[in-house]
């Protein structure tokens, strides 16, 4: 007995641009009888009946020696109708049924995209062989117990793991390590640099969670190979070792053991699974770093997935309300929202991407891939009606406890995510240019191939933006410098110089906003003596720029509080702090104005409001505008920046600052690695939009010879010009040899 479908000509496409004149490509509507649901193919009619039973076999899994093509030379005589036979038992296989109570929507179909994902792989392998003239052997699974069971068990860990991560003890012990103050203060200043004041709740909790993910950057420690705690030498691995009942308690199933280069001392090394514990470590490889962090994502509320890499790594979802889908966070990396990062940066061939949340189990291989074919091809552990039957089994039980409105809106979600994760770019789309793998050590990341082709990447994108550059058009980013409060900041610096002890009341100002920060960053206020340093005039603007008002008391006192948004007062408040420092250092070394305090006293006005691009940028933080934010905790990096990079910042023009004449600078460098310091480099400026440049300063071998510390460099007189960009050209760093990138934490523009 046999089963038909029929498929309709809709539509005959006749030569394009790049498509031969004699070639007459169908769009086909193929209807499955039985099942109801349309398909659609394009098909050559110069490429045979084969190539067809290739394309319909991709579409409806009938595999092409199953198919009976009726009325097919017809097609090519102006008939508009084929019927495809099939038998009927091959029908009934791809026939399911599917459980309501699982909270996955049966109409989703779910269960037979996943065989078609499959069967596409294979129809892929017979496509190629059509115009190769030969077949490969077919790609067989057997569909026997074991493979399923064999397959469940990889999943089945993080499965059970899960309950540690809804622990209210846990969740607890969490959020106790961290200050939300400082996290929410820390989000909204990230979000007032972008020029973003009235955010939404959902905003302001997307910024807490990307705070959350530097925050765990920097509070976490990687092993490679963990120091001796006796001496602090380093240690050479010696082998595994059996887990004491005490690191099973915290699930360390592993230990690795390492020795002392120093002392001989036996050093343990246990890879602890509980969440608890780690809280505790604070160190580990991506396995503790995924683990530990999910459990502060989950313990702030957010929706949270653990996400298991095959290839070994594993990372975090969220949900994000703003968005409305689900993004990727590697707390390794410190890495938002970059799923192609594996695939494209570090070069991994990815099999399995497997979701864990409490809601149940995800495979979002597709997030992480352009290339699912390929990825396909990989899948060798079971046939994709087994992986889906097994996630979708498990997910079922996570289930089981979900009231049906619960259920209701999961199925909304899954079928969001389902769509989400069928549009995938093809392989062919323009590529985006990623790191390689940044933790670890390079020999452990050349040994696990993960160094990736950034530097090449880095090279090619510097090469294009400088060659951009010249040519007056830009492929790099143009972004918005938020930065007028850091130039309110520098004139305030002026007006306290007035003072009849500039070096006095520096350093006694620097006192009084140390005390301000450390307070809660919505309630600051603060009653402090009665010196009259605390009531003259000079002070005024810096007060003004904080956001800060002084109160007299009736004792003669000065109560300091908020006067407004006090976002506006932690956004200025760490750039008042570092100038204060800096300029209190420069007034004690100097009993005269030297050349760094000269631009101050002299009330000079410094540059903000602009646009800035650069070379190249090291995402996702060290951005250009970072260069002109005024803080020190920032700075800008190009990857390839090392034997040249470029910066610029452009006037955003309007009828009254068209052009502005550069009259001084300073630049201040990183707070590490001294040989990215800027060695040899060329101011310039443009009035043609970068058509054409004028040099108006060179320097050569210049040394910074501390972090973070801040030179200031004179315009000559005769190169005085009106501008309306300015670009700061590196032409090599301190040392170009040893590594290839180039940083500055910040640089300032001073005009008339």
């Amino acid at each position: 007995m046999f089963l038909g479908l029929w498929v309709c000509v809709v539509l005959e496409l006749h030569f394009g641009s790049d498509v031969p004149t004699t070639m007459v490509l169908h769009a086909l509507v193929v209807q499955h009888e039985g099942g109801g649901t349309s398909y659609t193919v394009d098909y050559d009619s110069d490429d045979g009946e084969e190539t067809l039973k290739v394309q319909l076999f991709s579409l409806t899994g009938v595999l092409p020696e199953n198919q009976k093509l009726v009325g097919l030379s017809d097609i090519r005589n102006g008939q508009r109708f084929l019927t495809l036979v099939e038998k009927e038992e091959e029908q009934q296989e791809r026939t399911i049924s599917q459980d309501p109570s699982t909270g996955i929507s049966p109409a989703l179909d779910l269960k037979r995209i996943a065989i078609l994902d499959e069967e596409l792989a294979r129809a892929l392998e017979l496509e190629d062989a059509v115009h190769a003239n030969s077949y490969p052997p077919q790609r067989a699974f057997a569909h026997t117990r074991s493979v399923r069971e064999a397959f469940e068990s990889e999943l089945l860990p993080y499965f059970h793991r899960w309950a540690m991560y809804e622990d209210v003890a846990r969740q607890n012990a969490a959020r106790a390590t961290l200050s939300l103050d400082e996290l929410e203060e820390d989000a909204l200043v990230a979000l007032a640099r972008e020029g973003k004041r009235d955010v939404s709740l959902a905003e302001k909790a997307d910024a807490m969670l990307l705070q959350l993910l530097y925050w765990f950057k920097k509070s976490f420690k990687w092993v490679d190979q963990p120091d001796c705690d006796v001496c602090g030498s380093a240690s050479v691995r010696t082998g595994m070792g059996s887990p004491t009942r005490e690191e099973l308690a915290f699930e360390a199933n592993r230990v690795e053991l390492f020795r002392c280069r120093n002392c001989k001392r036996e050093i343990r090394f246990p890879r602890y699974n509980d969440p608890m514990k780690l809280l505790e470590t604070r160190s580990g490889r991506c396995g503790e770093w995924a683990n530990c962090f999910t459990l502060y994502c989950r313990a702030l509320g957010f929706q949270t997935r653990l996400v298991l890499d095959f290839t070994d790594h594993l990372w975090t979802e969220c949900f994000s309300s703003s968005l409305n889908r689900w993004v990727h966070l590697d707390p390794c990396e410190a890495v938002f929202d970059k799923p192609l990062l594996y695939e494209q940066g570090w070069e991994k061939k990815l099999t399995y991407v497997i979701a864990f949340g409490d809601d149940g189990i995800y495979d979002v291989t597709k997030r992480y891939t352009r290339d699912w074919n390929a990825v396909l091809l990989r899948r060798t552990k079971a046939p994709e009606s087994v992986v889906h039957e097994v996630v979708t089994t498990l997910t079922a039980k996570a289930r089981v406890s979900k009231s049906s409105k619960e259920l209701e809106l999961l199925r909304l979600r899954d079928a969001k995510e389902l769509v989400e994760l069928a549009t995938t770019l093809p392989p062919g789309s323009k590529q985006i240019h990623l790191p390689g793998r940044q933790t670890g050590s390079e020999a452990w990341r050349l040994l696990r191939g993960e160094i990736g082709n950034s530097q090449d990447d880095g090279a090619a994108a510097a090469a294009e933006g400088s060659s951009s550059s010249s040519a007056g058009g830009y492929n790099n980013t143009l972004r918005v410098c938020v930065d007028e409060h850091v130039s309110k900041v520098y004139a305030a610096l002026g007006s306290l110089l007035k003072s009849s002890e500039p070096a006095r009341v520096t350093r006694l100002w620097r006192r009084v906003l140390e005390k301000l920060k450390s307070q809660p960053f919505k309630s600051r206020k603060e009653l402090f003596g009665k010196g009259l340093w605390l009531k003259e005039e000079c002070a005024l603007p810096l007060l003004q720029a904080l956001g800060l008002r002084r109160d007299v008391q009736e004792t003669g006192q000065v109560l300091i509080s908020l006067d407004g948004d006090p976002v506006v007062t932690a956004l200025v408040m760490p750039v008042a702090l570092q100038l204060l420092a800096y300029l209190s250092n420069e007034l004690e070394k100097h009993i005269s104005p030297n050349l760094n305090l000269k631009l101050l006293s002299q009330g000079r006005r410094r540059l903000s409001g602009g646009q800035t691009c650069a070379s190249n940028e090291q995402l996702p933080l060290e951005i250009a505008s970072a260069a002109f934010d005024g803080v020190h905790t920032t700075k800008w990096g190009e990857p390839k920046g090392a034997m040249g990079g470029w910066i610029e910042y452009r006037l955003v023009c309007d009828c009254s600052t068209s052009a502005e004449i550069l009259v001084g600078y300073q630049i201040t460098s990183a707070e590490d690695s001294p040989e990215r310091d800027p060695w040899n480099w060329v101011v310039e400026g443009s009035n043609d939009g970068g058509q054409t440049w004028m040099c108006l300063d060179i320097r050569k071998g210049e040394m910074f010879e501390e972090r973070l510390l801040k030179k200031t460099y004179e315009i000559s007189q005769e190169k005085q010009n009106s501008y309306s960009v300015f670009r700061f050209r590196c032409l090599s760093v301190r040392d170009p040899v040893s590594q290839s990138r180039l940083q500055i934490s910040c640089i300032d523009l001073f005009v008339k």
